[in-house]
């Protein structure tokens, strides 16, 4: 799609001014040849980025995204303008915080590097202290939270509710109540099976290899650690990734999970016969860019055509496929013992599955019919029509499994939504769902949406009252998604609305000991998908009771009051109130310093640079080597805010050692060393290419000066750029085919950047004079 997006710019691009990138958080990884042609497409044009989730990210993504519109060596964002430098010490402090909460209870070698991690960053020698590690976490994400802020417009059903203005607008949203529990009951023998998926085979340190996703690993035992290589490290997610979907899809639906069993089966059948036939194994890159870029529907799907093409592979593509020989592996024999124990792991499951009648005898299955036959049988307000339900599900393969029964029990009242929908479905969908649809052409012909989460955005469904999670969305903002195709602003057409969730519990269970239950395996679920799971903030403890709470949690609590509604509201407050001072703020000069009587003797700066607003505290003026604390705006509201009667005092005497020490104040940011290593790589071998070959890169010279400045100043290049620029190592024993090489490389650059593509860069990344606005000075006593 981006590539015929860039063919049609290419073309038609010169009047194109804006680009308009939805579902954004996609392109989270700056390191996919995807990522690659949307950065291309975005630059010196304006972008706007479109997603549900702008903080629910690690500070990586966040900064990819960013870098489509910054150029981030010289951003306002930051005082000092190193903005790629701030976000990687954000990543590198934020990935030991995060080993460190997972792993300080463990044992062995993940505990010492746990503790080795805490040592790194707190000057404290005893042992973990959790309340250390949570409160660091908490701050990064608020650093994070204030650089995004004037980039950000945020907005949410509670700023619709509490904004002075936007409350104005909008005057009918239904209310949503509490979701409601739906247990199905296993047999024991059933519910001691969904525990070993889960742990035993699926577990972080279960049964479950993954080699042919991870053969780099058994390549070469390798001196550097391989948790710093950077292929080991895409080749491990791939794993992950794989071992979490598994766990994701058996949670769905055994009808889900069984197919992909049946799936993983096929898949190693096929890589085993490839290797034993060869001695040979390749692993497409392109895989390890999908688990950033599609729906997990999609890679599952890639997953196959990997498989089915290896099997009859005849070209290779040299950008994409990595091969790998067997003789030469330092663990050639334990990469097949893994692949065959991987395998038979995959067969013992699926005879598991037969004999547990999980298929034919899905106890979720049949648990789901009750509960439709009672939401459509639930009675309204006066007024209000039939209520309709939409069964939400991640898979396809759910959807397949409960398509049928839902028919057979409802005959002719299911529409069914999977696969590539036609035009006369959507009409269909519409007229049935969509209040907002003419009214004379709206249908009564269906009252049952059974859908995966295709239609869990930008589509109207408001004519539902009622939502069923058949599985889990463990991103709360999916749940939101989801609600949000029934709870339409400005088309309210029911009072109440209802959502279901469905949990596991065994047979005979009373409602505590089932929540208790459900409690203990979705528990188990969530440490087993780790950083998947988004229920929990990473500076929060979680507890079987807590995540069951949590899941239950009606999503508008979900919601934060943004920032700019909390001081909108003050400040309506105070113009209805005291209407004079809101006019006298026109009158007020450039810089305004004022002191007031508070518990603290303390300074707070504002200063603004650009669209930021940078605030700095001495914490304590009377200190003859006054101490500096960057805050965010939202941490120094309350050390400002005071009442009308509030009297202006006189400074003290220690006010202007203290504000000078302020205007003196500079941030300093190092890169750490490993996040500057591919940068670092790029630029050395762009000078070996200046210095050595300058005959044969003649044409390319003045591009090459252009990429090498871009580097040093402005780094808005994406790593999979900078990966191509590193493809041949530029020194004495290059080939004149490498040469070659490198040299299509920097003509693609050329072609997808221009010659001189930093000149409206630089034009754009204008120099903003730093000034200091307002000083609030605190006097005790």
């Amino acid at each position: 799609m981006l590539d015929k997006v860039q063919e049609y710019l290419d073309r038609y691009g010169d009047d194109i001014d804006t680009i308009i990138v939805d579902e954004a958080h996609r392109f989270r990884n700056e390191d996919t040849e995807a990522y690659e042609r949307l950065s291309q497409i975005c630059t010196n044009r304006k972008v706007i980025l479109l997603t549900a989730t702008p903080f629910n990210n690690a500070p990586s993504d966040i900064l990819s995204l960013l870098k489509l519109f910054i150029p981030t060596g010289k951003s306002t964002l930051t005082l000092d303008e190193k903005l790629a430098a701030r976000f990687a010490r954000y990543s590198n402090e934020f990935r030991k915080l995060s080993y460190i909460l997972r792993y300080y209870n463990s044992t062995g070698e993940k505990r010492r590097r746990a503790e080795k991690y805490y040592k790194e960053l707190f000057e404290d020698p005893s042992s973990v202290n959790v309340f250390l590690v949570q409160n660091k976490v908490h701050q990064l994400a608020n650093e994070i939270r204030a650089i995004l802020e004037p980039v950000v417009i945020r907005r949410n059903r509670l700023d619709l509710k509490q904004d002075p203005v936007y409350r104005q607008e909008v005057t009918e949203l239904s209310e949503v109540a509490d979701p409601v529990e739906l247990f199905y009951e296993l047999t024991p023998e059933q519910s001691r099976f969904y525990d070993a998926v889960i742990s035993n085979y699926f577990g972080e340190d279960g049964q479950f290899k993954g080699a042919i996703y991870q053969p780099y690993a058994y390549e070469k035992r390798r001196a550097k650690s391989l948790e710093e290589d950077f292929i080991y490290q895409q080749q491990r997610n791939l794993y992950e990734f794989m071992r979490r979907l598994l766990v994701k899809r058996f949670e769905s639906s055994f009808g889900a999970f069984a197919q992909s069993i049946q799936n993983f089966i096929h898949i190693h059948e096929i890589v085993l016969a490839f290797i034993e036939k060869t001695g040979k194994y390749i692993l497409d890159r392109t895989l390890i860019e999908k688990i950033w870029e599609e729906d997990e529907e999609t890679i599952e799907e890639a997953l196959q055509e990997f498989a089915n093409n290896l099997a009859e592979k005849i070209k290779l593509n040299p950008r994409h496929d990595r091969i790998y020989i067997l003789d030469e592996f330092d663990a050639r024999e334990d990469f097949l013992d893994d692949i065959r124990s991987d395998l038979k792991l995959f067969h013992e499951i699926a005879n598991l599955i037969d004999e547990l009648n999980l298929v034919t005898q899905d106890p979720k299955r049949q648990s789901l019919i009750h509960a439709v036959r009672d939401i459509l049988y639930l009675e309204g307000r006066p007024g209000e029509p039939q209520r309709k339900v939409v069964i939400f599900t991640e898979y396809r393969d759910t959807v397949r499994h409960i398509a049928p029964i839902l028919n057979e029990e409802f005959p002719g009242e299911v529409l069914v939504a999977e696969g590539n929908l036609s035009k006369s479905f959507f009409n269909e969908l519409l007229s049935n769902f969509d209040a907002g649809f003419p009214r004379e052409q709206q249908q009564n012909d269906y009252d049952i949406l059974l859908t995966t989460d295709k239609l869990s955005e930008g589509i109207n469904l408001n004519r539902a009252g009622a939502i069923i999670n058949y599985d889990i969305p463990w991103n709360p903002t999916r749940v939101i998604q989801r609600l949000g195709r029934i709870n339409r602003i400005g088309q309210k057409v029911f009072e109440t609305l209802y959502i279901y969730n469905f949990f596991p519990t065994e047979q005979g269970a009373e409602i505590v000991k089932s929540r208790e239950i459900a409690a203990h395996k979705m528990f188990l679920i969530h440490n087993t998908l780790g950083e998947d799971a988004k229920i929990f903030a990473p500076d929060e403890t979680p507890t079987p009771a807590e995540l069951f709470k949590r899941i239950n949690r009606n999503p508008e609590e979900l919601e934060e009051e943004s920032l700019l509604t909390t001081i909108r509201r003050e400040f309506f407050t105070i113009k209805e109130q005291h209407p004079e001072v809101v006019k006298g703020l026109d009158d007020f000069p450039a810089r305004v310093k004022t002191g007031k009587k508070a518990e603290q003797n303390e300074l707070l700066v504002f200063r603004r640079k650009g669209l930021q607003l940078f605030v700095h505290m001495v914490p304590d003026t009377s200190s003859e080597k006054p101490a500096i604390l960057p805050l965010t705006l939202e941490e120094a509201l309350p050390h400002i805010r005071c009442d009308f009667d509030t009297e202006r005092l006189a400074f003290s005497p220690h006010f202007w050692r203290s504000y000078e020490a302020v205007k003196s104040y500079r941030e300093h940011t190092p890169m750490p060393q490993s996040e500057r290593s591919l940068l670092i790589r790029a630029e050395n071998n762009l000078r070996s290419a200046l210095e050595k070959r300058v005959a044969y890169l003649e044409e390319y010279i003045p591009f090459i000066q252009v990429l090498l400045r871009d580097l040093k100043e402005f780094q808005p290049l994406p790593n999979y750029t900078l990966r191509r620029l590193t493809v041949v190592e530029i020194d004495d024993r290059v080939s004149e085919k490498e040469l070659q090489r490198f040299k299509e490389e920097l003509e693609i650059l050329r072609r997808a950047l221009g010659e001189n593509y930093l000149e409206r860069i630089e034009k754009r990344a204008k120099e903003f004079r730093t000034e200091i606005i307002i000083a609030v000075e605190n006097i005790a006593n």
